[in-house]
């Protein structure tokens, strides 16, 4: 049997040869590129997993790093911030300073113009109050209906105790309109018109506006109509306001002594000096209004 399966080894060699080495090529050509691909993914892992590794610690080293600064970042920010807190607070500081300097410098001044001794304070110069019509004042103040136009001029108002220091037609009391002759609290209402402009900044505050404040009853009303200069700044600068107008409103006509205009308002502006002096429900009843030559507008508040 051994001898038989020799023989036919022999005999079929020479046939399955060539077969099997077709076959073999054919493995060739299929395994050959596989094992050329796992030699260059070998290759790739072993040359390129360094750079891959290093680049897992650089990320890492970088997140470290980028928290390591924003710790430090977030530290100055603090800084900063104390800092900017710090010259906040000395800005503040200054500011006190300033504001108090500015108000040492209004006092040394409002006294040298208008206190014991100025020119502007001299008893003799005052105008003696007298009531021409003292049966329309008591008359009014039976009624509750106390009402005093301010600064009449040619201008008196029939429902209106009329007051002026000039002695003019249809003037009821002549008088300062820093020195009315009326009772503390018995004004139903204080009413002026183109009168306020006339006054330095500072005798409105001190002295003006406290007293027709403490002649006022409580509830009583202040009214005031006043040049407008929001509204003549907007039109000079259109040019749709003449020039000529605009500086006579400004400054006054300067006709006569008391003709001149020591201060300018805008709606805003009345309505902060009129809170300050202790008056509430401040309106503007117009503004913009057009009289004459001027802009004017129309302030209200009330005594609490």
């Amino acid at each position: 049997m051994a001898r038989l399966t020799s023989v036919a080894r022999k005999i079929a060699a020479p046939v399955l040869r060539p077969v099997w080495r077709r076959l073999w090529a054919h493995i060739e050509a299929r395994v050959g590129p596989i094992d050329a691909r796992l030699g260059a993914l070998e290759h790739g892992w072993r040359q390129n997993i360094p750079a891959f590794l290093n680049a897992v610690n650089m990320v890492s080293a970088f997140g470290r790093d980028l928290r390591r600064q924003g710790n430090e970042l977030t530290s100055q920010g603090q800084t900063l911030l104390d800092h900017q807190h710090a010259l906040s607070a000395v800005g503040g500081d200054i500011s006190r300073i300033w504001d108090r300097i500015e108000f040492v410098r209004r006092e040394i001044m409002y006294e040298m113009a208008h206190g014991p001794g100025s020119r502007a304070a001299a008893p003799e110069e005052k105008t003696q109050s007298r009531t021409l019509a003292p049966e329309k004042v008591a008359a009014a103040a039976a009624q509750g209906a106390l009402r005093v136009n301010l600064g009449c001029g040619h201008i008196a108002l029939p429902d209106y105790i009329n007051v002026d220091m000039r002695d003019l037609p249809g003037v009821d009391v002549i008088a300062e309109v820093d020195d009315l002759p009326f009772d503390k609290g018995s004004v139903d209402e204080v009413f002026s018109s183109h009168l306020l402009e006339h006054f330095p900044q500072e005798a409105l505050r001190r002295r003006l506006l406290p007293h027709w404040h403490a002649a006022l009853r409580p509830g009583g009303i202040f009214r005031a109509i006043v040049p407008d200069a929001e509204a003549m700044l907007a039109g000079a600068s259109a040019g749709t306001y003449a020039f000529e107008d605009f500086r006579e409103v400004i400054f006054g006509a300067q006709d006569y002594d008391g003709d001149y205009h020591y201060n300018m308002f805008t709606p805003a502006s009345l309505s902060t000096i009129l809170e300050e002096a202790g008056f509430d429900n401040v309106a503007i009843a117009a503004a913009g209004r057009r009289n004459g030559k001027c802009f004017e507008f129309e302030i209200v508040a009330r005594r609490p």
